[in-house]
């Protein structure tokens, strides 16, 4: 049996229907916000961007520690809303 060949898609067009893309129209009166996010029973999904240095020590620190990638991103999130984060760039702190 012979599948039908799947047409290729643009990228911008890959990117404007992802799951967590913002919906653009013209006219306000028909544009609802998408959610930036996936549902996925309590959680969310999203997407993250982060450089390949830092997602090799998450993926060593996951070993290291027996965990998941995402388990080791939560748990960092977690942490870092708990104590805090500060940022050196002009001397800002957020508690």
């Amino acid at each position: 049996m012979a599948y039908p060949r799947r047409k290729h898609r643009s990228p911008v067009a890959s990117v404007s229907t992802a799951p967590d893309a913002a919906m653009v129209s013209d006219d306000p009166a028909t544009t609802r916000k998408k959610p930036r996010f996936i549902r996925k029973g309590k959680n969310v999904q999203i997407t993250l961007t982060i450089t390949e240095a830092l997602l090799e020590q998450v993926d060593e620190m996951a070993e290291r520690l027996s965990l998941s990638r995402a388990a080791v991103i939560n748990l960092s999130i977690h942490q870092g809303m708990a104590r805090g984060i500060s940022v050196e760039r002009g001397n800002r702190e957020t508690s």
